[in-house]
């Protein structure tokens, strides 16, 4: 399908659950500045409202290729810096044209009601509980990092049931009763009321930024560079903090 670039368009990608603070802070931007803001969410079936459990090729299907198919967007977010670092190695997102945003910090995540009681991170050790990890985007590798620093990697392994295609797909895991935990990020509270947050202390927690990055594709250099500035502002730091992001 044939796109039409105009001189005051940015088009702009995003990844799922970092969506609510990009739009309140581009319309914002938009009201300012003047330049209309296209905003694309990713699309692929891991981030629709299902459990999707990761099989076969999992961890290939990642939101980089749904912006090199797509060939038309100027600059996107991520989760986490290291989507950016593989963009740039895969000459999706150009070198040297990056700004980091904010971050989360890892939490548990709980269906509502915490029907099994979880206090905290040596309750995931707790035999014949069912965890859920994501294998894509994001979160890939959090719950590693996390228990690793606590010396629980073998006991938590054990309780790994259900691996997730990223945030949504986690999100709706522990909503849907499949699994009684799941490794996500505290800011995932504002995304879905059937689920609980177990805040982790900063001992046991470890943080991942959101960056915007200039993408390959970009034809609009200049305008590109205002906008991903303009993300790194108070006032749109404001935006991601309300939902939830450190900054």
């Amino acid at each position: 399908m044939a796109v039409t670039i105009s001189p005051r368009l940015l088009n702009v990608f995003t990844a799922r659950a970092c969506s609510a603070p990009l739009e309140e802070a581009a319309a914002r931007f938009e009201r300012e500045a003047g330049v209309a803001v296209k905003i694309g969410v990713c699309s692929r079936h891991c981030a629709s409202a299902n459990a999707e459990e990761a099989v076969g090729g999992a961890g290939n299907d990642d939101f980089l290729q749904e912006i090199a198919d797509a060939g038309f967007y100027d600059c996107a977010i991520a989760g986490a810096e290291f989507l950016l670092d593989d963009g740039e190695v895969r000459g999706i997102i150009a070198r040297g044209e990056r700004r980091s945003i904010a971050r989360r910090s890892a939490a548990l995540l709980v269906p509502a009601g915490n029907p099994k009681g979880l206090l905290g991170l040596q309750d995931m050790a707790r035999p014949g509980l069912r965890i859920a990890v994501s294998v894509l985007d994001c979160l890939k590798g959090v719950w590693e990092d996390v228990v690793s620093r606590a010396g629980l990697i073998d006991p938590v392994r054990r309780n790994i049931a259900f691996y997730a295609n990223g945030c949504v797909a986690i999100i709706e895991a522990v909503a849907q009763g499949k699994v009684d935990a799941a490794f996500g990020w505290s800011a995932f509270k504002h995304l879905d009321g059937r689920i609980e947050i177990i805040q982790l202390p900063k001992s046991e927690s470890i943080s991942r930024g959101t960056a915007i990055g200039m993408l390959a594709t970009c034809k609009q250099p200049a305008l590109t560079r205002q906008f991903m500035d303009y993300l790194t502002t108070p006032a749109a730091k404001a935006s991601y903090a309300k939902f939830g992001w450190e900054t």
